[in-house]
């Protein structure tokens, strides 16, 4: 079974959801491929891959996608200011700040700019990186603030390194898609796999895992 992942899902969720299925299905191979939305994309209309797990829009039409789990983008800033952890900033302020962001084409920066240009304005990042981590790190240092999925910078605002601040008016909520070709025929172990994920959050806690920083 060959199975496609953007960074933020191949990151976090794509290796429980590898492990508990094959306690389950001892002799299946599965080979997995992490990268953005666009790439993967690109490899299913290549029949390189099976299926993927993305957070992001695929764009050709012969492509279909169904929304499997809904997934929130968090602000974070350096711990030492200018914001404190939990605080509500106004879109002002928000937009005032250097940013560090995800790169274009990946299913994160699709969602930052859908919400912001909702809100009438473009950001220009400082940097662009494929890196959740190094982009994590950036924050720390105090180079700038970021937008990025909830669930990656837990570890982060727990060990008080960065801080998680709301943005009035600024909804970052998005959902984690399966896309696979129109015309592709999914086997039975694959169906099944597909069902794992969607009940994963139901049945299995999340690692965690503070390791990235």
């Amino acid at each position: 079974m060959r199975v496609g992942a953007s960074i933020t899902v191949g990151s976090r969720f794509l290796p429980g959801y590898v492990k508990t299925f094959l306690s389950q299905h001892p002799g299946l191979e599965i080979r997995a491929q992490i990268a953005p939305t666009e790439a993967l994309s690109s490899k299913i209309m290549a029949n390189e891959l099976d299926f993927a797990l993305v957070e992001g829009v695929p764009r050709h039409p012969s492509l279909v996608s169904e929304d499997y789990m809904e997934d929130h983008l968090a602000v974070i800033c350096p711990a030492g200011g200018p914001f404190h952890q939990g605080e509500t900033i106004t879109v002002e302020q928000f937009r005032a700040q250097r940013f560090l962001l995800r790169e274009k084409g990946s299913g994160t920066r699709e969602e930052f700019d859908r919400a912001t240009e909702q809100a009438g304005f473009s950001i220009v990042p400082a940097w662009e990186a494929m890196s959740t981590t190094a982009l994590v790190n950036g924050v720390i240092e105090g180079l700038g603030v970021s937008v990025l999925p909830q669930r990656l910078i837990v570890g982060a605002v727990e060990r008080g390194l960065a801080a998680s601040v709301k943005v009035e008016g600024l909804d970052f909520c998005r959902q984690f898609r399966i896309v696979c070709h129109k015309d592709k025929f999914l086997p039975a172990v694959a169906r099944a796999f597909l069902e794992h994920c969607r009940d994963f959050d139901q049945n299995y806690p999340l690692p965690r895992f503070n390791g990235l920083y």
